[in-house]
């Protein structure tokens, strides 16, 4: 069975990038039949394992056990393939030392319409990511030394509705002096990624060479600025990347047009920095929201992509506080995370196109309890 809420997921995806429509459809139809030939499969073992006790003397005890194993995987297979088992998408916390906590997203709108805050103070000040995630999704995570990391959202626990402190212990998999900076979500891999850092240098890598370094450990980006780090990694198999500072100047260029060494992307102001990197596989509206609760809907036809990275940013907002960057459609709300902890839900519905470079539109005013992440997801996903 196919819920209501998962075309709407697949139909967003579908119009951040346009072109990639018919991989999303064949890569759901390649994961039904995944899942189908699995549960064949494993009642296939579990056929097999039963005869094997009936004509053998091994403990009945371990065969016991492997046969229960198995008819759990087979239960669940099938609640996957019924949908009968949610996979309802969740919100992902990360902190900088990699403790981890997930929300339901109908978790996250009882939070809402009570005011309750999901984390305490204490705990956000180590925050470092905020993303929307689906149960079968993986996350791939970047550090301060360059190195990579793979998690899978359903390894991360269901946070409870306290808003205590981080449900897990920290520093998994991490150095003393190591800290996440970058992280997104993957469903399907793909053939390229490019990474960007703080200070503006990108560079783009072939995915195999990317999980060689990853699984061995070792560091995958190494800027030639100083005391640079990656804050964001995005698909770089086509199409455009156009990065945000946190001052709200930005650059456009194509993937391909990165050097093999990499490539500086522009100049920064001094204190400016890199906070956000969004592919554009065509002319789209972007919405440009910060910190204090204003949103700028912008569209990039009039921002022309650049032969080459470098030179001076072009401003596309009156700001000093972006906080993120998104594709823009009418059907979706913006979930703010406050400093107190709270999460603030806004429609983007109502937010004017701007033609040049403004403060943009309140949605909230957030002066005395400033956004520290913000994600963007469909409207019509059920509120319960």
């Amino acid at each position: 069975m196919i819920r209501k809420s998962d075309i709407q997921w697949w139909v967003l995806e579908a119009k951040k990038e346009p072109e990639t429509s018919p991989e999303i459809i064949e890569e759901l139809a390649k994961r039904l039949i995944e899942l189908d030939a699995e549960n064949e499969r494993l009642r296939n073992e579990i056929i097999r394992l039963q005869m094997g006790g009936i004509h053998h003397t091994s403990p009945a005890a371990d065969s016991s056990a492997e046969v229960k194993a198995l008819k759990r995987q087979v239960e669940k297979l099938q609640n996957l393939l019924e949908g009968e088992e949610s996979d309802e998408p969740s919100l992902v916390l990360l902190s900088n030392r990699l403790q981890s906590a997930r929300v339901l997203l109908s978790q996250a709108w009882q939070l809402v319409r009570r005011g309750n805050a999901v984390l305490d103070k204490r705990a956000l000040l180590g925050l470092s990511g905020l993303l929307l995630v689906r149960s079968h999704e993986e996350l791939l995570l970047l550090t301060s030394q360059g190195r990579g990391l793979k998690v899978q959202s359903a390894d991360i626990p269901v946070k409870g509705d306290d808003s205590g402190g981080w449900p897990t212990t920290q520093g998994r998999g991490l150095l003393s002096d190591e800290g996440l900076t970058a992280t997104i979500t993957v469903g399907r891999a793909p053939r390229f990624w490019t990474i960007v850092t703080r200070q503006g240098y990108v560079q783009r890598y072939v995915r195999a060479a990317f999980d060689r370094l990853l699984a061995q450990g070792d560091q995958i980006v190494k800027s030639p600025l100083r005391n640079d780090v990656p804050v964001a990694i995005v698909n770089g198999d086509r199409g455009d990347m156009l990065l945000i500072t946190r001052w709200g100047k930005g650059v456009r260029f194509s993937h391909r047009a990165i050097e093999g060494e990499g490539s500086v992307a522009l100049n920064l102001d001094p204190d400016d920095e890199i906070i956000a990197a969004l592919v554009l596989p065509n002319d789209m509206e972007i919405l440009i929201v910060t910190a204090g609760g204003y949103a700028a809907r912008r569209d990039t036809t009039g921002f022309a992509a650049r032969s080459r990275p470098g030179g001076k940013g072009k401003r596309l907002v009156q700001a000093h506080d972006v906080l993120a960057v998104f594709p823009y459609t009418s059907d979706t709300h913006l979930l703010y995370l406050t400093y107190s902890g709270k999460l603030v839900s806004i429609s983007t519905a109502d937010i004017p196109l701007q033609e040049r470079a403004s403060r943009g539109v309140q949605m909230r005013d957030m002066s005395l309890d400033p956004a520290v992440a913000a994600v963007l997801f469909p409207q019509d996903f059920p509120q319960q």
